[in-house]
């Protein structure tokens, strides 16, 4: 049976999400042909420092969303400094050395992975061990990106969009290594949920008679989510909020403390879910980070999202689409949060927003994305990786063959022409 590994780093949702709706896709279309297996890449490879620090700096980023736009302009600007393959040595030596032992003990027939360290670390290893699979690399984030994604030694670059893939032609990646496919998103998203509305907020405390807002920060549950959940639980809107802290253990306690019986505001408090899914279905609308599994999961499901905070420039991208669709909102502070309240609560915007991802082409396009990228990884496993070199090698190693061969006719030239001399013959004369 052939290996499919699909390698991450839980930075976030959107790597793992991404990861687990193609194979869970695969298992789907091809049951019980391939082994596929999704793995938090450093992690299972020991590499524990570096697992560590890169989770580290990705939460540091989320906190500091200005900062991070800044630094992803510098990484842009750095081009070939700045890339994942030179960043992962600089930095992730120890996870370059497990992660590749791990590579030679598990022999992957391909290699599709979600994050663009774990794509270098996939080459570096196939490079070493003289490996023949193919490196699919997905970039994570659909509209922009950053220069870490551009990497001209995998075998292709998988963007959701012409956007993304004209960026990564502007940073260097070769054309002939870039393929268009839509956003993956897991499956369960397209799928009917057996709960009703009511059975969900039932179930939960809430009314289901209000309107509700789910509110969520992705998974680490970081940002500025919990500051607007505040706001409009102490304003008293008639409306239900669920509020998801996934890890984020100190807002979910600070969340509970306020909960008070006598408001006009339900709210249900809530950890680390699972079932994102059926709480969108219950939901009008949402309060969430740009994150971009989180949007589009929001998106299929019809629920308008109000974006608070993007972590960079890649993010941002999520963010504008939104806007530019009119199918979300972006906000900065409380007093534009209440302008929106007020419309929302007050007027048909909502249903508005709904038809406009309703008939949005590339909202449209999501539902099939994962099927379509599982055919593809299946149909990349049954040809052969081509080696193609490029033409400026090739130039370089033509001009160093004429070279040669000039400097040798030179040589045979002067060999037929210089002085001999002649030895003296046993009389004492000269030959």
């Amino acid at each position: 049976m052939k290996k499919i590994l699909i390698p991450m780093i839980e930075v976030g949702g959107g790597h793992r999400m991404i990861a687990l709706a193609v194979k869970e896709a695969i298992d789907q279309l091809f049951p019980g042909q391939y082994q596929v297996d999704v793995i938090d890449f450093a992690k299972e490879a020991g590499a524990i420092r570096d697992d560590k620090a890169m989770k580290d700096i990705w939460d540091f980023a989320l906190a500091h969303p200005r900062l991070t736009t800044n630094v992803n302009l510098l990484l842009d600007t750095f081009k070939y400094l700045t890339r994942s393959n030179l960043v992962t040595k600089v930095l992730f030596q120890n996870f370059i050395r497990r992660g590749a032992q791990y590579i030679l003990e598990y022999k992957p027939d391909i290699v599709f992975s979600t994050h663009f360290f774990c794509t270098s670390v996939a080459l570096f290893a196939r490079k070493k061990y003289c490996f023949q699979y193919k490196v699919i690399s997905y970039m994570a984030d659909p509209i922009t990106g950053h220069n870490m994604w551009v990497n001209p030694e995998a075998d292709i670059v998988v963007t959701a969009t012409e956007e993304a893939k004209k960026y990564l032609i502007s940073q260097g990646q070769p054309r002939y290594r870039i393929k268009v496919m839509s956003f993956p998103l897991n499956p369960k998203f397209f799928s009917k949920v057996t709960k009703t509305r009511e059975e969900i907020l039932g179930s939960l405390g809430l009314d289901p008679s209000k309107k509700t807002v789910l509110a969520s920060a992705g998974g680490q549950g970081i940002g500025d989510t919990g500051k607007y959940v505040r706001f409009i639980y102490e304003k008293g809107y008639p409306l239900n909020i669920i509020a998801v802290c996934a890890r984020n253990e100190a807002l979910f306690k600070e969340l509970s403390s306020m909960v008070n019986k006598d408001s006009h505001t339900g709210i249900a408090v809530l950890g680390f879910v699972d079932n994102m899914h059926e709480l969108l279905e219950a939901s009008d609308f949402a309060i969430t980070k740009a994150g971009p599994s989180t949007v589009f999961e929001h998106l299929v499901k019809r629920v308008p999202p109000i974006l608070t905070h993007s972590a960079g420039l890649q993010e941002k991208g999520n963010a504008d689409f939104c806007l530019n669709n009119k199918v979300g909102w972006f906000i900065n502070n409380q007093e534009e949060l209440q302008d929106l309240m007020d419309r929302i609560l007050n007027t048909a915007i909502l249903e508005e927003y709904r038809e406009n991802i309703e008939r949005n082409g590339f909202i449209r396009s999501l539902p099939q994305a994962p099927y379509d990228l599982a055919r593809f990884v299946i149909g990349e496993l049954a040809t052969k990786r081509k080696t193609r070199r490029s033409r400026k090698n090739t130039g370089l190693r033509r001009l160093v063959l004429g070279t040669r061969i000039n400097i040798r006719i030179m040589m045979q030239k002067h060999k037929k022409t210089r002085y001999r001399i002649k030895k003296p013959d046993m009389k004492g004369g000269l030959n």
